[in-house]
């Protein structure tokens, strides 16, 4: 008896050892597959805008669909992506907060949160402050 009672601390002990680290290698894997993400999201912007000339926003301007996918949770939440006017970030609830900047002007109507796999609409226009890559999130979550 004594013996079970002796593997069940020692199970549990380790498991207490072993847990903050899992913890840990899963918010940072869920905080480098969202920098991809949003880096995959810059990237295209940046493609659109090299690859395409700007035009008035009541014209078809150039435009791609991106569809961001926030990481799978294991562990721990694994957080929630923030788009705002020139900024792509990552905001993990245990771990560190991350931004991707593009390299072009991206603009959107109203800062957004998302939290599940989405479709961005990446449109190309010509606004009084130049060529901007405007991002439209499509009402219906993927």
């Amino acid at each position: 008896m004594i013996r079970v009672v002796l593997a069940v601390a020692l199970a549990a002990a380790i498991f207490g050892l072993v847990m903050p680290s899992a913890e840990r290698a899963d918010s940072d894997r869920s905080t480098t597959l969202a920098l991809e993400e949003l880096q995959r999201l810059s990237d295209a912007a940046e493609r659109l805008a090299a690859e395409n000339d700007p035009v008035d926003p009541v014209r078809k301007p150039a435009a791609t669909t991106v569809t961001l996918r926030p990481p799978e949770p294991t562990f721990v939440d694994s957080g929630r992506f923030r788009i705002t006017d020139g900024a792509l970030r990552w905001e993990s609830p245990t771990g560190r907060n991350e931004t991707v900047t593009p390299a072009v002007p991206v603009r959107i109507d109203s800062p957004a949160t998302v939290s599940e796999r989405t479709h961005i609409r990446l449109s190309l226009v010509r606004t009084g402050d130049g060529a901007v890559v405007r991002l439209r999130i499509s009402p219906g979550r993927v």
